[in-house]
């Protein structure tokens, strides 16, 4: 009688699990849908925010900047550019690090992304452009780019692809 009942409640269990665990999941589901969290490096512009730490969050139609309290939220509709590239450096003692062929374990590879947006004024004119650079980690810059594209609707520019032109006057 005691193993009959045994059963019936890991049976019942299992039911409950599988009718439970894929709801779980679809609100998990909507609610990344409704905004999702980048962490990010703030690496300069003219924003009033250090250079550190920010969150980046993706919604439905503007970016929210987060550092420290603080909020910006940016409206997709304003941004005009986004930008994107890579730097490779090499490490300190990268010819000891180098000694394995095909792992590049002597160099470091940062990723950037950049966003240009005209920001409104209470009057509803327009003021000058407002531009930030945020550093991401491998892992978070492809689809933190692609979220941004997605968003805005604006294909990234490489920055690395575009000629420079310096100019001596």
């Amino acid at each position: 009688m005691m193993k009959m009942a045994l059963t019936i409640s890991r049976a019942a269990l299992g039911v409950f699990l599988v009718s439970v665990l894929p709801g779980i999941a679809i609100a998990r589901q909507g609610k990344n849908a409704a905004a999702e969290k980048y962490p990010a490096s703030y690496e300069g512009g003219n924003l009033p925010l250090h250079r550190s730490k920010v969150e980046a969050l993706l919604s439905k139609d503007e970016v929210i900047l987060i550092q420290h309290g603080r909020r910006i939220a940016v409206p997709a509709s304003s941004i005009t550019q986004v930008a994107c590239a890579t730097d490779v450096h090499r490490r300190l003692g990268a010819s000891v690090l180098d000694v394995v062929p095909y792992v590049h374990l002597g160099e470091s590879e940062s990723h950037y992304v950049g966003v240009t947006w005209m920001e409104s004024t209470a009057a509803g004119g327009k003021t000058p452009k407002v531009e930030v650079l945020f550093r991401l980690n491998r892992s978070e810059y492809n689809s933190f780019l692609a979220g941004l594209e997605r968003l805005t609707g604006k294909k990234a520019v490489d920055t690395n692809q575009m000629r420079t032109t310096v100019r001596y006057d």
